[in-house]
C-alpha cells in the first residue's frame, strides 16, 4: 500500500528524529531542521555532516539516510540505525585528518 506524501514526509522526520537520539546517545552534538527530514552534526573542522531521509527509487521507494551531499548511507530502519552511526562517524573523522 503506498502511502501518501504528508505520511511519507512524517515518516521521514521520525526517521530523522530516531537518527538524532542515535548520535545524541553517543555524545554528538545535532541540529535538526524543521522544516526538512534533515540532520546535522556540526564537525571539529569544516563544514557540519547533513544527513537526509529520502525515498529511494532503485529499492522502490523504500526510506534511506543519504548524506546531504548525496551518497547512500543505509535504510532507514532500526536495524540499520548503527550503520548509519559509524558512517557518520566515519565523515566527522575524515574532515578533521583531512
Amino acid at each position: 500500500m503506498a502511502m501518501g506524501t504528508s505520511e511519507v514526509t512524517e515518516a521521514r522526520r521520525l526517521r530523522v528524529w530516531a537518527l538524532a537520539q542515535a548520535l545524541k546517545s553517543h555524545g554528538y552534538a545535532v541540529e535538526v531542521a524543521e522544516s526538512l527530514p534533515l540532520l546535522a552534526v556540526p564537525a571539529a573542522f569544516g563544514e557540519p555532516v547533513a544527513v537526509r531521509c529520502d525515498q529511494r527509487a532503485v529499492c522502490g521507494g523504500e526510506l534511506w539516510f543519504v548524506f546531504g551531499g548525496g551518497g547512500a548511507i543505509a535504510p532507514a530502519d532500526d536495524a540499520h540505525l548503527a550503520d548509519v552511526v559509524v558512517a557518520v562517524k566515519g565523515k566527522l573523522a575524515a574532515q578533521v585528518d583531512g
